[in-house]
This record gives structure tokens, sequence and C-alpha cells, in this order.
């Protein structure tokens, strides 16, 4: 392997490092942990759409105030 391909095959592992640390913090990957656990747990039923998902999850927060940041 080159120096080339090596810095390249780095950046592109530390661009997906950084991109997954993103999403786990911003929550946005709630929605495939929700479709995960529908597929194993509920696989006869259709999963929510996203949006669906998200209100009703921003609607359970309302309801059940927790410690949070915001």
């Amino acid at each position: 392997m080159t120096a080339r391909a090596a810095l390249h095959r780095g950046i592109a592992r530390a661009w997906r490092a950084t991109a997954w640390y993103v999403r786990g913090l911003t929550g946005e990957s709630r929605y495939e942990t929700y479709l995960a656990h529908e597929r194993i747990e509920h696989p006869h039923r259709p999963p929510m759409q996203r949006t669906q998902f998200w209100r009703e999850y921003h609607a359970w927060q309302d309801s059940h105030p927790q410690g949070r940041c915001c």
C-alpha cells in the first residue's frame, strides 16, 4: 500500500468515526436503534416512519421529564 492510499484510508476511517460519534451525541442514531428493535421484537408490524418516530419520541419526553441539558 502506498503512503497516499494509507493516508486516504486513515482519513476515511477518522471521518466515519467522527460521524458515528456525532450521530450518537445528537441522538440521530435513536431511529436506527428503534428499527433494529422492531425487526427483532416485533417483526409482524411495520415500523413507524422517521417523522412519526421523532414526533412520538419528543411527545414522550415532554410527558416524562427527566434531567437533561435542554
